[in-house]
């Protein structure tokens, strides 16, 4: 064999040698999940969406725990029943994440008379809430109600 083809065989050989095979191929990413887990701290994106839409649809609705005091007691002024006892109340307010509403949102949807709206709004300003949820997070969520008496049947 000829010092040069020996050279040629020899430089292969310590290039074959020095050359690592090729890295395996990288795993499969993990599959993304729709839901945010409870108590994740994604939950800043839910919350986000419900900031820009109050109404949205969440698992569960603000609910109250502690209706203290009540809306309405007797005496009740005159004349505020209709015809026949009826009255006719509903509002809208926003709750928060900590179960507080918030009274600046305060809405009056409609009213037989303006003394339920107030001492209805009197009432709910000292309430506390369950928090609305989506996703295992605690949202902020217009919370409503409303409340009704038909005339009274003659008996």
């Amino acid at each position: 064999m000829s010092a040069g083809r020996l050279a040629v065989a020899i430089c292969a050989l310590v290039l074959a040698a020095a050359c690592a095979p090729p890295p395996a191929p990288a795993p499969p990413p993990a599959p993304v999940t729709s839901a945010v887990p409870e108590g994740s701290d994604l939950c800043y994106l839910v919350v986000r969406e419900a900031v820009a839409k109050p109404d949205l649809d969440v698992d569960r609705v603000p609910t109250p725990v502690k209706q203290d005091p009540p809306p309405f007691k007797p005496p009740y002024p005159r004349g505020v029943f209709g015809k026949g006892g009826t009255m006719d109340v509903a509002i809208e307010v926003l709750v928060d994440t900590l179960g507080k509403a918030d009274m600046s949102t305060f809405r009056v949807v409609k009213t037989s008379h303006q003394w339920f709206a107030t001492r209805l709004k009197t009432a709910v300003s000292k309430w506390t809430f369950e928090p609305a949820i989506k996703a295992g997070c605690k949202v902020p969520r217009i919370y409503r109600l409303g409340i009704s008496a038909p005339p009274k049947k003659a008996g």
